[in-house]
């Protein structure tokens, strides 16, 4: 039986969805049954039924979007192997410090411990106010690649673990 996976996200840009949808395909093609939600027109899927959880949002003016804090408040997500991302104009030369201003202060807040968490690079204001696109596709299935690996080892311990032991043993 297929991993059922959620990836949710909230994107202004654009920067956040097309990352969500690069992670979706990415843990697809590695079997997962997964669904794509975008919080903007579903802001509280239901989590029944899903093994991992990958939540995906972005920050402007030095905040992470209401909607993604807001998801990432749920109770239910402690049952479920989680992933976080976020993408941040910071994150184009700073993937850490914008991980470190922005996810970990949440992780603290909200008694997170994902599998994986990281940032990264959205858009950035240019010239005449226009935002710039410095995001990273390859960067980004390279992350879901690392997950989906990160998935399978979860799961198979998972399983594991819930096996009867072998009688005489």
């Amino acid at each position: 039986m297929p991993e059922k996976t959620l990836v949710a996200y909230f994107s202004k840009g654009g920067a956040s969805g097309m990352y969500a949808q690069i992670v979706a395909e990415v843990l697809g093609s590695h079997g997962h049954s997964v669904d794509l939600v975008n919080l903007e027109q579903r802001g509280k899927p239901d989590l029944t039924g899903y093994d991992n959880v990958v939540v995906g949002t972005g920050v402007r003016i030095g905040r992470v979007y209401r909607k993604g804090r807001k998801f990432l408040r749920r109770e239910e997500l402690g049952g479920k192997r989680l992933a976080i991302f976020l993408s941040s104009g910071i994150a184009v030369d700073d993937a850490a410090q914008s991980k470190e201003k922005f996810l970990t202060p949440l992780l603290r807040k909200y008694e997170l411990a994902p599998l994986m968490c990281d940032a990264l690079p959205g858009k950035i204001p240019g010239p005449g106010g226009k935002l710039e696109d410095k995001t990273d596709s390859q960067r980004a299935r390279s992350w879901a690649e690392e997950l989906a690996s990160k998935l399978a080892l979860a799961a198979t311990a998972a399983a594991t673990a819930e096996q009867p032991p072998e009688e005489g043993a």
